[in-house]
């Protein structure tokens, strides 16, 4: 629950000050109960592992912020909010014990935005930005689930605070259809949220839970270094002769994130170099197609005594083929691949993906559609995931969706706008199907 005022004055004929209060209240409140089984059924209450615990964030913003506009080519503004904050914490149950604790931060922001031509322009932006544990991450109960991997949370977490910088230069010429963007961000974060790890050496108790030797133990703790960079560039251009957008586009993105493992502070830095091509046609409103490929290297680095580094390589390609006839009949085919290397073993798979429907429109001025699609017509889809944290670097293979055939039907009561022929008479939009795998869960062969 939150609310603003805000007042504005104006200073000059180019200036205006504005004053304004935030003020606002987040309440949460977690549960959680565990019962152990008597042999008919789970009602053996059990209070070590259950805990009811309360949180409230009270946050008073005041702030003052001057905005230039020299002219409508160029606007600047630069201003600063001064925020108190008040983080309470209660357990309930098992016993009651309290944390308050109150923090007071100054957090400046500024932006400049200039028309640099016609068909170009750059804007910066940085700000400084707080936040707050979530009540999972404060509430001190035992989660032993997993005996090998024993977790609890830390109610004497406290706020981060951020340092956030990006630039952004753009370039669009609607004569030639030409554009270019380019985008760069930095972050910096001082108590950050990450997780101290230990490993239990013998038998240990921990808020009266035996923690077995061999296992893990961890919660999270705040901790400095957080550092993140992250650039994207991409330029297109029409081909007339093919009637085609060509689209190329590379990256590059660094993170730097710190841990605490068996008293040691660690850091794990990720790299990751992408690179991509796609080629967009529309060459009239009865075909289109579009084709890309994109590559990301990743290379993974912490600063452990064994020195772990993990490199790995994941490739998308993807090719869509829309047809229709003058008599409203449609195919479309959607299909990518994809080819993982570097992984743990037995994840270095490749696969395709392929998604089709045929289809006819149908009624008065085509308004209505009949359409029977395929999902993973070949039966190869998956889900590959890479987790990178202050901890460790995990793979894993998760269940997705397979194979499923679908009859719709569907009617458009009116046209908005001016969509072009070849837009509207695609037969629905294109396909719709794309719940499949893909590195980190999206779409094989997407990107």
């Amino acid at each position: 629950m939150g609310g603003n005022i805000a007042y504005t004055e104006p200073i000059g004929k180019k200036g205006q000050l504005q004053f304004d209060y935030t003020p606002s209240v987040q309440k949460n409140k977690a549960n959680q109960q565990t019962f152990h089984y008597d042999g008919q059924k789970y009602s053996m209450f059990d209070t070590t592992l259950s805990n009811q615990f309360d949180n409230k964030i009270t946050t008073n913003n005041v702030g003052v912020n001057y905005r230039l506009n020299q002219s409508r080519d160029e606007q600047f503004s630069v201003g600063i909010n001064f925020q108190n904050s008040k983080l309470q914490s209660e357990r309930i149950f098992p016993n009651v014990t309290t944390v308050n604790q109150s923090f007071s931060n100054i957090l400046p922001n500024v932006m400049w935005r200039k028309k640099l031509s016609a068909v170009s322009n750059i804007r910066v932006f940085y700000r400084a930005s707080t936040s707050f544990p979530s009540i999972n991450q404060l509430q001190d109960v035992v989660n032993n689930s997993n005996p090998l991997s024993v977790s609890s949370g830390n109610p004497n977490l406290t706020q981060s605070y951020t340092h956030f910088l990006s630039g952004r230069y753009s370039y669009t010429n609607s004569k030639t259809s030409k554009s270019f963007f380019a985008n760069l961000m930095l972050q910096t974060t001082g108590d950050y949220i990450s997780t101290a790890t230990y490993f239990v050496q013998a038998d240990s108790v921990v808020q009266n839970i035996i923690v077995d030797k061999g296992a893990q133990f961890s919660k999270p703790i705040n901790l400095n270094g957080y550092q993140s960079l992250r650039t994207f560039f991409t330029y297109s251009m029409p081909v007339k002769k093919i009637k085609t957008t060509v689209s190329v586009s590379t990256g590059f993105s660094y993170t730097k994130l710190p841990g605490f493992v068996n008293k040691i502070n660690t850091f794990t830095n990720n790299y990751t170099y992408n690179a991509g091509i796609a080629l967009a046609s529309n060459i009239s409103e009865f075909i289109d197609y579009n084709v890309s490929y994109n590559a990301n290297f990743s290379n993974s680095k912490t600063n452990t005594t064994n020195n772990t580094a993990t490199k790995y390589v994941n490739q998308a390609l993807g090719v869509q083929l829309n047809l229709l006839n003058k008599k409203g009949w449609f195919i479309q085919n959607d299909v990518s691949g994809n080819a993982n290397s570097g992984l743990s073993a037995g994840l270095n798979q490749s696969y395709w993906l392929w998604n089709a429907a045929i289809g006819k429109k149908i009624l008065k001025k085509q308004a209505g559609e009949i359409k029977l699609s395929v999902f993973d017509l070949l039966k190869q889809n998956q889900s590959i995931i890479r987790t990178i944290d202050e901890r460790s670097i995990t793979d894993a293979q998760t269940n997705v969706l397979k194979q499923y055939f679908m009859l719709t039907f569907t009617y458009k009561l009116k046209n908005f706008g001016t969509a072009s022929a070849a837009q509207s008479n695609r037969g629905g939009g294109g396909m719709q199907m794309r719940p499949g795998g893909g590195m980190n869960g999206g779409r094989g062969g997407d990107f």
